[in-house]
């Protein structure tokens, strides 16, 4: 039986990967710390059916001295002890042109949240994990960082980087009992009803187009990426860290 104090973060927590999994997660007995930016909807949906086990933080991953102060004042006040981290927070490019003609603004903003936003959040969350002696984390890439795409380069290189990032902290953490992977999906069936009209049109376009690839021959379900995300944060995962996981419908 799940101890009752143990918690566990989600990042990107009103998006709909991660709402498929804070749904599941709470049926097995975990306290969710939900990190959102601006839109909360599905949060405060899930708040009015649990919220005793439900902690929200706002942040835009700009400080990880924020980070720190809002994770202490939610231990603080709770007692929970945090047992994992699902980051699936994820900046998009904007504007879909080639590298040549993109701003450099919109670089800039889409490494500053992927990359640089994960390692503000990983310094402020990792020192809970060596307290306790135990963390597994799961970040979110794609399967763009090895195919790569073409005008969303931004985006490609900054989810190149989660898999990098997984393989260097499984070497610095293992002695901490710290296990870090990524999963890299293809193309994932969802509601895209939130984004703008020109990346729906973007997800459209590129999705016909890749789903003809697929052996498959259809998109990944938020349940195909969930079973992988919690066995690998659960304590089923006793040794499988530093690792990079592809879900492509058997697209090479």
């Amino acid at each position: 039986m799940i101890n009752t104090d143990y918690a566990l973060v989600v990042t990107g927590a009103n998006g709909n990967l991660a709402s498929h999994f804070n749904r599941k997660v709470l049926q097995q007995g975990y306290n969710l710390i939900l990190l959102y930016h601006n839109n909360r909807q599905r949060l405060d949906e899930l708040l009015m059916e649990c919220a005793s086990r439900i902690r929200l933080i706002r942040t835009d991953f700009a400080s990880a001295d924020d980070l720190k102060r809002q994770f202490a004042d939610v231990f603080t006040e709770t007692g929970w002890i945090p047992r994992g981290l699902f980051h699936t927070t994820t900046a998009r490019s904007s504007d879909f042109q080639p590298l040549a003609d993109s701003p450099e603004a919109t670089w800039e903003y889409v490494i500053d949240v992927n990359i640089k936003g994960t390692f503000r959040l990983l310094k402020a969350l990792i020192p809970y994990f060596r307290k306790y002696n135990y963390g597994k984390i799961v970040l979110m890439g794609s399967n763009v960082s090895r195919i790569g795409l073409p005008r969303g380069s931004a985006y490609s290189l900054s989810k190149a980087a989660m898999g990098n990032l997984s393989r260097c902290l499984a070497t610095e953490e293992g002695h901490n009992n710290i296990f870090i992977n990524t999963i890299s999906p293809g193309p994932i069936k969802m509601d895209d009803s939130h984004f703008s009209e020109s990346y729906r049109k973007f997800r459209e376009e590129y999705y016909k187009e890749r789903i003809r690839e697929i052996p498959l021959q259809r998109c990944a379900s938020v349940e195909d990426i969930f079973g992988l995300a919690w066995f690998l944060l659960s304590e089923n995962n006793s040794y499988i860290t530093g690792e990079e996981f592809y879900i492509t419908g058997g697209k090479l």
